[in-house]
C-alpha cells in the first residue's frame, strides 16, 4: 500500500548512495514521493534534486529538520 503521508517533505542522504541511475553524495538533497512496504522492507521514493527517483531505505535518508514530520 501506497503512503503520501510524507509527500513533499525534504530530505538528505546520510552516505554516498550508488544507484542504477547514478551516484547520489552524501548530502543530496531531494523530495519524498511516496512510502510503500515491498517484501518486507519500507522503502521510501524519493525525487532528487538531479532528476532521478528512486526507492531508498529509511536508514539511507534524513528528513529536513526545520519541517514537522508526521507521527506514524
Amino acid at each position: 500500500m501506497i503512503d503520501r503521508t510524507h509527500t513533499n517533505i525534504r530530505c538528505h542522504t546520510m552516505h554516498l548512495i550508488h544507484a542504477v541511475q547514478g551516484d547520489l553524495p552524501r548530502d543530496s538533497h531531494g523530495t519524498v514521493v511516496y512510502e510503500m512496504d515491498n517484501l518486507g522492507r519500507h522503502l521510501i521514493f524519493v525525487r532528487w534534486d538531479n532528476g532521478i527517483v528512486i526507492p531508498m531505505f529509511p536508514s539511507e535518508v534524513e528528513f529536513e529538520s526545520d519541517q514537522a514530520v508526521p507521527a506514524h
